[in-house]
């Protein structure tokens, strides 16, 4: 199952990514990126500071935005 992860850096504007959860360890977040499709398939560590939420998502195909499952 995928994660929708929104994060904010620095104040800066809100991101969403969306992937497979490999790791929650202790400060930080790592997934492997399934959208955006131009990131696809690069690993991220996000700060567990600089999260905003986590979020499962269902399954979507390419071209439909993932929806939350609960």
């Amino acid at each position: 199952m995928e994660a929708m992860v929104k994060t904010r850096e620095n104040g800066a504007a809100s991101r969403t990514l969306v992937g497979i959860t490999i790791c929650r360890g202790p400060g930080r977040f790592r997934m492997v990126l399934t959208r955006p499709y131009h990131e696809a398939g690069h690993i991220v560590e996000i700060p567990t500071e600089d999260i905003e939420s986590i979020e499962q998502v269902a399954p979507a195909t390419l071209g439909e935005t993932p929806a939350p499952t609960g």
